[in-house]
């Protein structure tokens, strides 16, 4: 998965894209979206090459709305060109199970185990 944003160029940024686990918000409708309060100014793009039916496996879909994800997530970037980030690790918090990883080391986590199945 690829992120495809351009970041304000500044020293925070800078800073920020060599840290692992950088705070953002994750906003999943037929597009997915994340957002850094983080960088000055606030900064949001896309996510390229993902799949939606994987991500529920990993990340639970909430109800109703605009969104079927909308959450808090902590995410490890790479730049591989202008305004494009691999999306190196990927969690999602879920208020009845935690972080949720969806991705770790660049391929999708082992699915969560959410229901009970009897």
């Amino acid at each position: 998965m690829n992120l495809n944003i351009d970041f304000p160029d500044n020293l925070i940024t800078d800073e920020l894209l060599v840290r692992k686990r950088i705070p953002c918000f994750c906003k999943v409708s037929t597009d997915f979206e994340i957002s850094f309060s983080v960088t000055v100014p606030e900064s949001s793009g896309l996510v390229f090459g993902w799949d939606r039916e994987e991500l529920e496996r990993r990340a639970v879909a909430g109800g109703g709305g605009r969104y079927t994800h909308f959450s808090n997530g902590l995410i490890t970037l790479e730049g591989v060109g202008k305004g494009v980030y691999k999306i190196i690790d990927l969690e999602m918090f879920d208020t009845s199970f935690g972080w949720c990883a969806v991705l770790l080391n660049g391929e999708y986590a082992p699915p969560g185990d959410f229901w009970d199945i009897e």
